[in-house]
């Protein structure tokens, strides 16, 4: 919601001298304070509404719906206002910078509101899919893995994958549909009334009101975030107020990459599938295209998929030091904005934020800032908000939604490749004796537990690096570091009841003669 130079704002573009000269932080009635009628004036930020029919907010429907076409220029019109609504308090308050492009403002508050929808969606077409695959209602090819013939498809891959990133980018234009609205929220150009002059003035000198009757603090991570003066103020505004532990970060870039990356994972699933395809001596597309070329395009992409894992990997070190390096240097008195009077007006206002008093001065003595005071809060400011986008993005600066979105494909492959194992242990086990109940149960829970496994450990892993990054490292006391050590005793505990069911299983085959790594080497028909 800041200035910016180049890009006219709902903001920033009022902040001139007619309003700055009587723009000054009113926190007299909040902590019972006088003040005298010298130094009283109705046109001062405040943690109060002068106008309770200004406390707005908007549906986040409202906002995303249409590929988020809100974000697509800062210029506020009557219309855009009667889509908000009188609210007593806001779910989010939304910071962000109008030179930030339309499409990432709109994925990264899409991965923010839409992303728990979008993996329950996800998750039920994944498992309605296997369902399905084992019912054997759905058209299969033949494919060949180390001799092994397998009747599988790529419906769990495709079909999971697309149910997600269509629920996050289509919920709010469905949900609107159905007369969903979601939570209410609040975004500068529709909350604060771009036309009327005198309403725009009163709406922005209720910025501090807004952030104080908001849930969390979402804010959009660019660039501009911590150089620009009013999302500084708005996030400095917010940790005086003590909420810091309900900032929520969301980079700007992330959810792009995170979809180019499960895209290419997608890809080169169903080219690896496409190459599987034939009997063991002849694959289809293999001769079709000539084993030199595809012997070529499988080296260039495994290299691709390496060069661009490596590259996702030094694209997010530079993000995290970016971030490191910019909460290091936020400073109000340094700021960019368009007018150099928006400053004072802001130290001041965060002093006595900070302070929770107001500083009696001389009309002389209040016309400059002790320069002291600003450079203690400063520090303060830095500090605090370094805790919170630890406690947001994660200790490992690695938010585990984005790397889930990226490899779920290969959850999809999983499910794909489970019903062909378990129906080619059928076939073979057919041949001697009909399998019990059990013996089928067991079955399916050693296939899936090889399968996910793996998986299990890295969301292990991930979940108690998440767990340390709500609370870093230098404020563990003795009894969460012991919490700690009984949650990875757990995790790993449950790794290894896994793989126990799976050599039980394995050994239990062995005994009966229908061991299934001898069992797969068989011929299949079907």
């Amino acid at each position: 919601m800041s200035s910016t130079g180049m890009v006219a704002e709902p903001i920033g573009s009022l902040m001139d001298d007619n309003i700055l000269d009587d723009l000054q932080l009113d926190l007299g009635p909040r902590l019972g304070t006088d003040r005298s009628s010298e130094t009283s004036n109705p046109s001062k930020l405040s943690l109060q509404f002068s106008d309770t029919s200004l406390r707005r907010g908007v549906h986040v429907t409202k906002v995303l719906r249409r590929f988020g076409k809100l974000f697509k220029h800062s210029v506020g019109t009557e219309e855009d206002y009667q889509l908000g609504q009188e609210v007593h308090e806001v779910s989010a308050f939304i910071t962000h910078n109008w030179s930030l492009n339309r499409w990432k403002k709109y994925m990264a508050l899409c991965c923010y509101f839409h992303i728990v929808p979008a993996f329950v969606i996800s998750l039920v077409v994944h498992l309605l899919l296997f369902v399905l695959l084992l019912a054997d209602k759905l058209p299969l090819f033949p494919v060949y893995y180390r001799s092994r013939p397998y009747y599988v498809g790529c419906w769990c891959m495709v079909g999971g994958w697309a149910a997600f990133w269509l629920t996050l980018f289509l919920w709010a234009d469905v949900a609107a549909t159905f007369g969903r609205s979601g939570p209410k929220i609040f975004v500068d150009k529709v909350c604060i009334d771009q036309v009327n002059i005198d309403r725009k003035v009163q709406g922005i000198l209720a910025i501090p009101a807004w952030l104080a009757c908001s849930g969390t603090l979402v804010a959009i991570f660019s660039d501009e975030l911590l150089v620009k003066l009013w999302t500084c103020f708005e996030l400095c505004t917010f940790v005086a107020l003590g909420r810091t532990d309900k900032i929520r970060v969301e980079p700007a870039l992330s959810p792009s990459v995170s979809f180019f990356v499960s895209l290419f994972i997608l890809l080169y699933g169903i080219w690896s599938q496409l190459l599987a395809m034939g009997d063991s001596s002849e694959k289809e597309l293999q001769s079709a295209l000539g084993r030199e070329f595809t012997m070529t395009v499988a080296i260039l992409v495994s290299l691709g998929m390496s060069l661009l894992i490596f590259e996702v990997l030094a694209y997010w070190g530079r993000v995290c030091h970016r971030i490191h390096k910019q909460v290091h240097e936020v400073d109000i008195r340094t700021a960019v904005c368009q007018d150099e009077a928006d400053r004072d007006v802001v130290l001041r206002a965060l002093q006595s934020l900070s302070d929770r008093h107001i500083f009696h001065r001389t009309v002389s003595e209040d016309q400059q800032l002790d320069e002291l005071a600003v450079a203690e809060l400063t520090v303060k400011m830095r500090s605090q908000l370094e805790n919170a986008f630890v406690r947001s993005l994660g200790f490992n600066r690695l938010p585990f939604k984005y790397l889930a979105a990226s490899i779920m494909p290969l959850l999809g492959a999983m499910l794909d490749y489970l019903p062909a194992e378990l129906q080619m242990q059928q076939l073979t086990a057919h041949e001697r004796e009909p399998p019990s109940i059990a013996d089928t149960l067991r079955q399916v829970a050693a296939s899936f537990a090889f399968l996910v496994s793996p998986l299990l450990i890295c969301i292990c892993f991930l979940l108690l690096r998440g767990l340390r990054a709500r609370n870093p490292p230098s404020k563990l006391s003795t009894e969460l570091d012991s919490v700690l050590a009984s949650y990875r005793f757990r995790a790993l505990f449950f790794v290894l009841v896994c793989w126990w069911v799976v050599l039980h299983a394995g050994g239990v085959h062995e005994r009966a003669g229908d061991c299934p790594r001898l069992a797969l080497r068989a011929p299949c028909s079907r």
